[in-house]
């Protein structure tokens, strides 16, 4: 048996003798010493044990062994080009896969703008988008089943690192008729009374953390009501009168005209990370989290990776 480690270049050394007939000319063709050529083709014929060109005075021929062999490595040499060619792509991260977990949406903020961007770039790579919470995007992370996730929060956690990627303040959403939506800003204080419908997402439960905390200094129980339902009807419940709900500008994706969004004074600001592996191996992860190093400026936090803030969104 030959060794299967054979040097590429011999093979196609041997093609090109093959193609021209001549070791003067093949060498002439690729601008190697003759001396060179005609040595690596008699290295490749010994550890073959065939003779693979028959030599003449007016040049070279194949030998029936040697066409035999030529024709079917041709083969087998195409497609190890085509592995190496698939390989070098997929390590510059131009082909490939990224799975992206996501707590929000993809019509507003900046998101949009940053995956179009990426696509761009990236044309070869397969991008799939699943919607979860918080503890099912970061789990999704640390055990290797989402690359990348971007979720609401500042997330410090251990094997992973994030980037912060923008804010923006909450504000209640209120039926044009309530009482509430005629003002440009309210308290805390007058919200107390009020029932907050919070839908059953990652985002609903958020909501309802924030107002649990805001209501509870003033030493009121929040009134919150659970609604199992999606954001277009849990606006279209708050434009019906059945209560207000906190949302974030780049979450509505939709204009409601039945609705007033107020602002709210000394409102939490919704921050928006992104949180990926710092173990990864996939070159799309690296290629993304790159962009956004480069897209967001620093401001390092103790004990987290580095955080970057989107100016237009804050």
């Amino acid at each position: 048996m030959p060794d299967l480690a054979l040097d590429l270049r011999y093979l196609r050394y041997a093609h090109l003798v093959a193609e021209y007939g001549s070791f003067r000319r093949a060498a002439q063709a690729i601008g190697v010493n003759q001396s060179t050529l005609t040595r690596r083709v008699q290295l490749l014929e010994r550890r073959l044990g065939i003779i693979l060109f028959e030599r003449k005075r007016t040049g070279v021929a194949l030998t029936p062994l040697g066409s035999h062999f030529l024709q079917e490595a041709r083969i087998g040499a195409e497609q190890l080009h085509r592995a190496v060619k698939e390989l070098a792509s997929l390590r510059a991260g131009h082909e490939g896969q990224l799975r992206i977990g996501l707590m929000g949406t993809l019509v507003q903020g900046p998101l949009p703008e940053l995956l179009a961007s990426f696509r761009t770039s990236y044309l070869g790579v397969k991008i799939r988008v699943e919607e979860a919470s918080f503890d099912d995007n970061v789990a999704g992370i640390s055990r290797g089943r989402l690359d990348i996730a971007f979720v609401i929060g500042e997330p410090q956690i251990e094997g992973c690192d994030a980037i912060r990627i923008w804010e923006e303040p909450l504000l209640v959403a209120a039926p044009v008729e309530h009482p509430i939506a005629k003002n440009a800003a309210v308290r805390w204080r007058d919200l107390a009374d009020e029932t907050f419908l919070v839908s059953s997402d990652a985002f609903g439960m958020k909501v309802a953390e924030v107002i649990g905390a805001q209501l509870r200094r003033f030493g009121r129980k929040p009134h919150i009501s659970l609604q199992r339902v999606g954001r277009d009807n849990l606006m279209y419940l708050v434009e019906e009168g059945f209560g207000l709900t906190l949302a974030a500008e780049s979450m509505l994706g939709a204009t409601y005209p039945g609705l007033q969004l107020v602002s709210v004074q000394a409102a939490d600001q919704f921050c928006w990370s992104a949180i990926w592996s710092n173990s990864s191996t996939n070159p799309a992860v690296k290629n993304l989290t790159r962009q956004l190093r480069q897209q967001y400026q620093p401001s390092p936090l103790p004990g987290a990776g580095t955080w970057r803030t989107h100016d237009r969104w804050r």
